[in-house]
Parts: C-alpha cells; structure tokens; sequence
C-alpha cells in the first residue's frame, strides 16, 4: 500500500504536448541578423527566435512578401496584416520541420502559387533551413569567432527588394561546474532527512517552488507562438501539490509511512524534471529565460534534492513504521 501511494503521486505529471514552439530548445548554436538592406520601413520587424530556431517577422500596416529557397514565393503579410503561406511552394513543405525530414514525393509546386490564410494579426514565424545548421549533429566552426555560416533571406517590403542577411555561430558550451550546485542540495537534504523529519518534507516544497519560478520565466520569457511546453513549471507544480499533502500529512496524524510516500513521489518528481530539462544545464542557449545561470543553479539541486527523497521514502517505505515525524 504504502509503495502504492508513492508511484501514484507521480502519475498525473506527464505534459501534454503543446504549441510548436517545442522546436525552441537549449542549444549552442545561435544565428544573428547582421544587415537588412534597404532599412526596414516604420512596423516592420524581423528577428530570430529561440537562439535559431525560428524567423519571425511582424508588420504592422505594410506590405511584405517572403521569398523561398528557389526565390518563390513563400510567404505574405498584407497592409490589413493577413498572413497566407503559399501550399505550392516546396518551401512550405520543407519548412514543416526543423530538419527538412518531410516526404516531398507527392508535392506538386509546378502550379500557379496556392494561398493559404495562416494568420490575421501581421505576424509570421518559420524554420528558415537558411538561418540554422540542418542536422542535429553540432557543426564545425571556420573561424575563431565560432563562424559557422552566413546566410541571407530575400523578402519584398513596401514594394522595395530587401535582402535580410545574417551569420550563424556555434556558441562554447557552459561550465561542467555547474553540476556542483547539486552537491549542497544533497547534502542539505540529508541532513535533514537524519536529524529534522518535518523541515525535511518542506525541502521538497522549496525545491518545487524554485522549478515553477525558472519554469514560468522560461515560458513567458517567449513571444507567445513560440511558447515551449512547460515541462519544469508543470512537474514543479505537480511536485508542490505532493508535497503540500505530505506536510499536511504529517501533521495531522503524525503517522510517517504515508508522508514519507508522498514526500518519494515529489522527490521522483524533482528528478524526472531534471533529467528530462538535463541539457538546460551547460547548453550555450537556455529557452526564454534572461538569466540561463537560475535554470543553470536550480537543475542540479531539484535532481539532488529529488534523488535524497526519492531514496529516503523508498528505504523507509520497505521498513515497518516505527517512529513519528519530530
């Protein structure tokens, strides 16, 4: 029973899947806009999103065409700010993944272009295959700068040919130091699984906290159609509603085996959000957040405080209660 009530804890934590800003993860490679020649027009604005991962493009009150990788027509956004995608550009297909791994067999482009209304708010965003590396193994810099490529995307704005031009890097990965801010975690945590049962179930609580934080600032900190799925926030919050139980558990009845189940779920938890945000910790680019080093401190510790109460409920799970929480 009491092993039960520990696996249950962690069942309703699985996120669903949302948004395909899921594309938008840590990375070292990052691509900068160097040049937009003619300078864009009042309410145009292009950026990149997601280190390298997207191109996005807003306008507000102007005309602007995108062209393709064989200078077709890709994409528009009119004066009124309606976006349409062009379904008989090889473009749009290619475009469907990050890698280009999409079935062109049947794609017919040799046809008149066929729009296709995406959007009405004047904003667009993309996998521009031009902008990024094309293979999920990291490439190779050519020079000391970290100079991967450059590349350039054609568009039409107002009317006026403009040719938006950038480079892409390949970025030094972060400290392997990091992992250090683990070690206290553990060793807090132990010693407050030995010596103070009570302020021991609330470690998980703060741990929990501290991942929602970082979590919220990694969703929010990206324009809303580039949003990831939340995955630390949600696992956080799921490990705070278990730990929440375990400490008002304890304290009601005193009894150790079904707090110390729950506490083992919320430490399973802690984990499984850090395993699954692992690379957060020494990628150059950490999604949406301003500050990386807060994802960077926090992983850790979630992981070591997660591993000390995973392994204190399950020891204690598998031995007759004997003792109250003091």
């Amino acid at each position: 029973m009491r092993i039960l009530v520990g696996l249950l804890s962690v069942l309703s934590l699985a996120p669903t899947h949302i948004g395909s800003g899921d594309s938008v993860q840590p990375r070292d490679t990052e691509s900068v806009i160097n040049t937009i020649r003619p300078a864009l027009p009042d309410g145009v604005r292009v950026s990149i999103v997601g280190a390298d991962t997207f191109v996005r493009l807003e306008s507000d009150g102007v005309r602007v065409e995108v062209h393709g990788y064989d200078d077709e027509q890709y994409l528009r956004i009119s004066a009124e700010g309606v976006v349409e995608i062009n379904d008989a550009s090889m473009t749009t297909v290619l475009n469907g993944d990050r890698y280009g791994n999409v079935d062109v067999t049947n794609v017919d482009t040799s046809g008149i272009p066929k729009w296709r209304v995406i959007g009405t708010n004047g904003v667009a965003m993309w996998h521009d295959h031009r902008s990024h590396w094309m293979s999920p193994k990291p490439p190779a810099a050519i020079d000391e700068d970290g100079k991967v490529l450059d590349w350039d995307i054609p568009m039409i704005i107002a009317g006026t040919r403009t040719m938006v031009s950038g480079t892409l890097y390949i970025r030094d990965k972060a400290s392997v130091a990091w992992w250090l801010f683990g070690l206290p975690a553990i060793l807090l945590a132990v010693v407050l699984a030995l010596t103070r049962r009570r302020l021991f179930l609330w470690l998980a609580a703060v741990a929990s906290v501290k991942g929602i934080i970082v979590g919220y600032l990694e969703f929010t900190g990206l324009p809303d159609d580039a949003r990831i799925t939340p995955v630390l926030m949600m696992f956080s919050a799921g490990a705070l509603v278990i730990s929440a139980m375990a400490i008002a558990t304890s304290r009601r009845d005193g009894r150790h085996h079904v707090a110390v189940s729950l506490n083992a779920g919320a430490g399973v938890a802690l984990v499984i959000v850090a395993w699954l945000c692992v690379d957060q910790i020494r990628a150059a680019y950490v999604p949406g957040i301003e500050w990386p080093w807060m994802a960077r401190a926090t992983l850790p510790s979630l992981m070591g405080i997660g591993l000390v109460s995973a392994i204190d409920g399950v020891t204690r799970i598998l031995r007759p209660p004997q003792e109250k929480i003091a």
